[in-house]
C-alpha cells in the first residue's frame, strides 16, 4: 500500500479524531489529492534529534534511501504511524485547509517512494496480535479506570459528564491511549506495542497515579485536578 505520509509532532491511534490546519503548499497539495481521490495519508510522529541514530536500522534505511543530501539532524519520523481518514474539511480563500480526519490503524514504513512534493511510503498493516490477551487484565484495566474517576470525583467534589469506554479490548487501549496525557514517547511506544502490552503498561500507569491521589473529599484540603485526561 502507497501512503503520502504527514509528520507532526503528535501520535494519532486508530479510532481518535485529529484536528488539522494545513498551510504548507506542499501539505496543501497532499491533501488536495487525498480529498480529490477519497484517499487516506499516513500520520507518523517526528524523532527529536536525541532519538536519531545513525545505528537505528530504520534511520539508516531511511536515511539511504533519501539521499545523502540531507543532514542526520533533519527531523525523520518513527517507523510506526496510523492511517487517516478525511472526514470533514474546509478549504479556505488563501488555499489552506481546516480539517478533521479519524485515525484508521496501524502501518508500519517500508520504504520510500517520493520525496516531492511530498513523501509518500510503501507502507505494510500489521495484524493485532492478541494471541496473549487476556480477559482478567481487561477488566482489571476496566476497574483500575473506573476507580480513578471514581477518586478524582470524590476528591474534587464534582461529578464529570463521562465517555462511555468501548467494549471491544483493542478499541479500549487505543480510547485511554489518546486521552491520557502522558508523553509522545510513551505514545508510541503504546502504539508500536501489542495490546497485551498496552493493556498492562495502562494498568500500571492508572494505578500509580490512584496511589498519588488523596481519598478525602475537598474539604479535607485542595489538590491538583486530574493529570491524565485531555
Amino acid at each position: 500500500m502507497k501512503l503520502p505520509l504527514f509528520p507532526l509532532n503528535t501520535v494519532l491511534f486508530p479510532g481518535a479524531p485529529i484536528s488539522l490546519h494545513i498551510f504548507e503548499e506542499r501539505y496543501r497539495l497532499m491533501i488536495g489529492h487525498c480529498l480529490e481521490q477519497n484517499a487516506p495519508f499516513g500520520v507518523v510522529l517526528l524523532r527529536s534529534g536525541s532519538e536519531v541514530s545513525a545505528d537505528d536500522p530504520f534511520v539508516r534505511s531511511l536515511r539511504e534511501q533519501l539521499g545523502d543530501d540531507q543532514p542526520l539532524d533533519e527531523p525523520v519520523p518513527f517507523e510506526v504511524g496510523t492511517v487517516a481518514r478525511i472526514t470533514e474539511s474546509q478549504r479556505l480563500e488563501d488555499g489552506r485547509y481546516v480539517l478533521v480526519a479519524q485515525g484508521q490503524r496501524r502501518f508500519r514504513i517500508q520504504y520510500i517512494v517520493q520525496r516531492k512534493p511530498y513523501v509518500v511510503a510503501s507502507v505494510t498493516l500489521p495484524a493485532e496480535q492478541t494471541s496473549a490477551l487476556s480477559a482478567t487484565a481487561v477488566a482489571e484495566l476496566r476497574r483500575i479506570h473506573e476507580r480513578y474517576w471514581e477518586t478524582i470525583e470524590n476528591v474534587t467534589g464534582r461529578r464529570y459528564e463521562r465517555e462511555e469506554p468501548p467494549d471491544d479490548a483493542i478499541e479500549l487501549t487505543y480510547w485511554l491511549a489518546h486521552r491520557m496525557r502522558v508523553d509522545n514517547l510513551r505514545k508510541q511506544h503504546w502504539l508500536e506495542s501489542d495490546v497485551a502490552t498496552r493493556i498492562h503498561e495502562m494498568t500500571d500507569a492508572l494505578q500509580a497515579e490512584l496511589a498519588m491521589l488523596p481519598s478525602a473529599g475537598p474539604d479535607r484540603g485542595t489538590t491538583a485536578g486530574p493529570w491524565s485526561w485531555n
